[in-house]
């Protein structure tokens, strides 16, 4: 089983990366063969628009989203991570998300299949409740994409990847989503 993470944080060792790993974890535990690709990382134009992905399924963009598009094909479950930053997810999430767009066929079934999803999303705020809306329109997002969130670990209030670590919790909670994203739990 292949597992593909994309983390949309521009700090690539901070605290949704922290999680995500660990939702790695737990799917390497069970056997799974795992990818990461930091998103903040990489150059990923946004969506231009042009609708030609829709007669050939293709986005005709040429930068870095390329390699991501046959990962998201090759992979059997997805991890997707996101901080929330003013009150939604990070730019460079968006731009991913965006270019989601070319997977959706004219009828709006997914190009890509069904795909068992885990979202991790951080939020500096302590109240869980306070961005419920915008994390369940980007599960609506994704899923029209193909990727089905099939568990939400979601960490409020962490500071560093150190306090992440430090929260057993959060790690067991991380942990167990990855071993049941690979359908082994």
């Amino acid at each position: 089983m292949k597992v593909a993470a994309f983390v949309g944080s521009p700090r690539p060792d901070g605290v949704t990366d922290a999680i995500v790993r660990e939702v790695l974890s737990g799917a390497e535990d069970r056997g799974a063969d795992s990818s990461l690709f930091h998103i903040g990382l990489l150059h990923i134009m946004g969506c231009h628009a042009c609708m030609k992905c829709k007669k050939t399924g293709v986005c005709i963009l040429d930068d870095d989203m390329k390699p991501l598009f046959e990962e998201l094909k090759k992979a059997d479950c997805i991890i997707l991570g996101t901080p929330i930053y003013f009150y939604y997810m990070t730019a460079q999430m968006k731009a991913f998300t965006d270019r989601l767009f070319s997977l959706i066929g004219a009828g709006f079934e997914s190009r890509l299949g069904r795909k068992k999803t885990v979202f991790v999303v951080t939020q500096g705020a302590d109240d869980p409740e306070l961005f419920s809306s915008q994390i369940e329109s980007m599960i609506n997002a994704w899923c029209m994409a193909g990727l089905d969130i099939i568990e939400t670990v979601q960490a409020c209030a962490l500071e560093s990847a150190e306090e992440v670590m430090e929260d057993e919790e959060l790690m067991r909670q991380a942990f167990l989503a990855g071993q049941r994203l690979t359908g082994t739990d």
